[in-house]
């Protein structure tokens, strides 16, 4: 085994889910004891909280391109691309992956502020556009479809999954 295999980056990476969940909640019980605090505010923090995950997900992929790629070259490969790498999953929307979504979500999230109500006509826009992230929060849709219309609970099962995919790839390429 490659000590580059171990995955040191998804502990972490689960503390801040479980930590941003329990945040989630708390906007559940302030909604029932605060009636100014409805579903618009709960909808606002919730895309803050959301997109903080994503970008720490981001953060994680990242991390993991370059252990496979530290992998890839032990076994005498070349560099996989981060285009190339996030295009390795299941599920897909007009030939673009969910680690695209998780990657592109996170690039939003981090630049709206810069956009306004005009988005632009980038890579990240193209992304959210295929899987018809395009309401009035975008960050909240992108959580729905992950845990509810693909069946990931949390986003370290969905990152950790194509982690050992594209290791397990790499494997069989050698």
């Amino acid at each position: 085994m490659n000590i580059y295999e171990a995955d040191y980056g998804i502990g972490p990476l689960m503390d801040v889910e479980d930590t941003i969940n329990k945040g989630i909640e708390k906007l559940f019980e302030r909604n029932q004891q605060e009636p100014g605090f409805d579903g618009l505010w709960m909808n606002e923090y919730g895309e803050v909280l959301y997109g903080s995950l994503l970008v720490a997900a981001q953060a994680y992929l990242i991390g993991s391109l370059r252990d496979i790629n530290e992998i890839r070259k032990s076994l005498g490969l070349g560099s996989i691309t981060k285009q190339a790498a996030y295009k390795v999953h299941n599920i897909t929307a007009q030939n673009y992956s969910l680690i695209d979504l998780v990657n592109s979500a996170a690039n939003y999230f981090k630049h709206r502020d810069e956009w306004g109500n005009d988005w632009p006509d980038n890579y990240t826009t193209k992304v959210l556009e295929a899987f018809s992230v395009t309401g009035e929060f975008p960050i909240n849709d992108v959580q729905q479809l992950i845990e509810a219309d693909y069946g990931y609970t949390k986003i370290t099962n969905l990152v950790s999954e194509w982690r050992k995919q594209l290791i397990d790839i790499t494997k069989n390429e050698s």
